[in-house]
């Protein structure tokens, strides 16, 4: 049995986009890892919840700007008391 055949992904509903962040320097390394590590789970074909703790009452006041041409936002599968889970399903 060939296991690659069952897994091809479509190259045709990749797209490349932009996000312009501004934040706090000190939040940047743990913005990043995050990313990174969402990254390591898409290669490995894992599934795991990702957070970031998003603070408020601090400093990570982060500013997202992005094409307006991109889709709009979804709809949390989960929202527990402003606990959300995204997924695509």
């Amino acid at each position: 049995m060939i296991l690659g055949k069952f897994f091809k992904r479509k190259k045709s509903d990749r797209v490349v986009f932009t996000i312009k962040v501004t934040m706090e320097k000190r939040w940047v390394p743990h913005f990043l890892a995050m990313l990174k590590y969402m990254q390591k789970l898409g290669s490995l074909g894992s599934s795991r919840r990702v957070a970031l703790y998003s603070d408020g009452d601090g400093d990570f006041c982060p500013k997202f700007k992005w094409s307006k041409k991109l889709p709009s936002a979804a709809i949390p599968i989960e929202d527990n008391n402003g606990n959300r889970l995204y997924d695509a399903g």
